[in-house]
C-alpha cells in the first residue's frame, strides 16, 4: 500500500519539476527577448507604439462596456483607435528628421504642435467620413456629405492626444540618447582604466634589465657560457610572461608565485648565495586571485635597495595568509632600514605603481602600507578582499 502511494506521488513530483523548469525557461527566454527588443530603436518604437495604442483602445473599450454601449459603438471606437494609430506613424518620420537636426526646444515645440494639429485633423476627418460611410452602407442609404464643421468636429481633442504622443516620443528619444551617452562614457572610462592598468603592468624596471644583461656579459667574459645561456633563457621566459598579451588583470596566487620564482632564478644566478629567499604561503591562499605582477616589483625593490648593496647580501621573505574576508600578502627583507628612514622614503616606480593598481582594482577595500621591522628591514603589507567579498 505504501509503495502504491509513493508510486502515485512520483509522477506528480516529476510534473511539478517540469512545470517549474518550463516556467523558469520561459521567464529567462522572455527576459532575453525583451532585452534584445529594447536594444533596437526600431523594435522599441513598434513595441511602444503597439502597446500604447493597444492600451488606449482597451481603455476606450472598457469605457464603452461600463456604459452598456452597443456593439456598433464599441466597433466604432476600435476603428477610431486604429485610425489614430495610423495618424501617428507619419509623425515619427517628421520627428526623426527634426531630432537629428538638433533644433532648439522652441522650434521643436512649434513644429510638433503644427504636425500634431495637422495629423489630428486628418484623423478626425477620416474617422468622421468613415463612420458616416459605414452607417450609410449598413442602412443601404447613399453617403451624404455632412459639411466641414461636423467633419472636423473633435479635432482639438485629437490634437491633445497626438501632442501627448509627441511628448512621449521626444522624451523617450532624449532619454535613450542620454542613456547611450552614459554608456559610451562608461565604456571610454573602462577602456582608459584598462589601458592605464596595462601600462602600469608593463613598466619594467630598467635597472633590472641592465643588471641582468651586465651579469650575462660578465659570465661570457669568464667563459661561463652554460650559466650565461641559462640566464638568457630565464630572462627570455620572464620577459615573455611579463609582456603576455592577456587582458586578465588577475591570476591565482600560485601563478603569481611561479612568476616571482622565475624572476628570483635570474637574480640568484647573478647574486649567488648572497640572495636567500623564504616562502611562507598558506595552502588556502594558493588559489586566491591576485593582480598580475603584483609581487615581483616588491621583491625587486627589496633586492635592489636592501640586499644588493650589502656585501653579505640578505634574505627576502614572501608570505600569504587568509583571514575571514581578506588575503594578507607580505614582502619583507632583513635590510638596515628603520622607521625614521621610512618617514623620509620617496616611493619609487615599483611601490607607486603597485599602490595605484590596487586602488584602481579594489578601491577602499584594499590596504597597502610600509613599515620597518623590529630587527631592521622593510616590510610591505597588502590586504586584498577575497573574491566573495569584492564589490563590482
Amino acid at each position: 500500500m505504501h509503495n502504491t502511494k509513493q508510486g502515485e506521488k512520483t509522477p506528480q513530483k516529476i510534473e511539478m519539476v517540469l512545470v517549474c523548469f518550463s516556467a523558469k525557461f520561459s521567464e529567462v527566454r522572455c527576459g532575453t527577448m525583451l532585452q534584445n527588443l529594447l536594444q533596437s530603436n526600431r523594435s522599441l518604437f513598434w513595441w511602444l507604439q503597439l502597446s500604447g495604442w493597444g492600451a488606449f483602445g482597451c481603455s476606450m473599450a472598457l469605457a464603452m462596456l461600463m456604459a452598456d454601449a452597443s456593439g456598433t459603438a464599441l466597433r466604432d471606437k476600435m476603428i477610431y483607435t486604429f485610425l489614430g494609430f495610423l495618424a501617428s506613424l507619419p509623425l515619427r518620420t517628421v520627428y526623426q528628421r527634426v531630432y537629428r537636426r538638433k533644433l532648439p526646444l522652441f522650434w521643436i515645440i512649434i513644429i510638433s504642435s503644427v504636425c500634431a494639429y495637422v495629423a489630428a485633423m486628418v484623423w478626425v476627418a477620416t474617422n468622421s467620413m468613415g463612420m458616416r460611410w459605414l452607417a450609410a452602407w449598413e442602412q443601404g442609404a447613399p453617403f451624404i456629405w455632412a459639411g466641414w464643421t461636423k467633419t472636423f468636429s473633435g479635432g482639438l481633442h485629437d490634437t491633445f492626444i497626438l501632442l501627448a504622443w509627441s511628448l512621449l516620443y521626444f522624451g523617450i528619444k532624449h532619454y535613450r540618447d542620454l542613456q547611450a551617452q552614459t554608456e559610451r562614457a562608461l565604456q571610454a572610462e573602462a577602456l582608459a582604466q584598462q589601458a592605464q592598468l596595462q601600462a602600469l603592468r608593463y613598466q619594467i624596471n630598467p635597472h633590472f634589465l641592465f643588471n641582468t644583461l651586465n651579469a650575462v656579459s660578465t659570465l661570457i667574459a669568464q667563459n661561463q657560457n652554460a650559466a650565461a645561456n641559462r640566464m638568457i633563457a630565464r630572462l627570455s621566459e620572464f620577459l615573455r610572461l611579463t609582456l603576455d598579451g592577456s587582458d586578465a588583470h588577475e591570476a591565482p596566487l600560485a601563478a603569481e608565485l611561479d612568476f616571482v620564482q622565475r624572476y628570483l632564478d635570474i637574480e640568484q644566478v647573478r647574486m649567488g648565495d648572497r640572495l636567500q629567499v623564504q616562502f611562507d604561503i598558506a595552502p588556502e591562499a594558493q588559489s586566491v586571485p591576485v593582480p598580475v605582477m603584483i609581487l615581483q616589483p616588491l621583491v625587486e625593490n627589496a633586492i635592489r635597495h636592501s640586499i644588493a648593496p650589502r656585501e653579505a647580501g640578505g634574505r627576502v621573505k614572501i608570505s600569504a595568509q587568509c583571514t575571514k574576508d581578506k588575503l594578507q600578502l607580505k614582502v619583507s627583507d632583513d635590510g638596515t632600514i628603520t622607521a625614521k628612514d621610512i618617514a623620509a622614503l620617496q616611493p619609487g616606480i615599483g611601490l607607486t605603481n603597485t599602490r595605484a593598481r590596487l586602488q584602481k582594482l579594489y578601491g577602499t577595500a584594499q590596504q597597502f602600507k610600509l613599515s620597518a621591522q623590529a630587527n631592521g628591514g622593510l616590510s610591505v603589507e597588502m590586504e586584498l578582499p577575497l573574491p566573495n567579498h569584492r564589490t563590482l
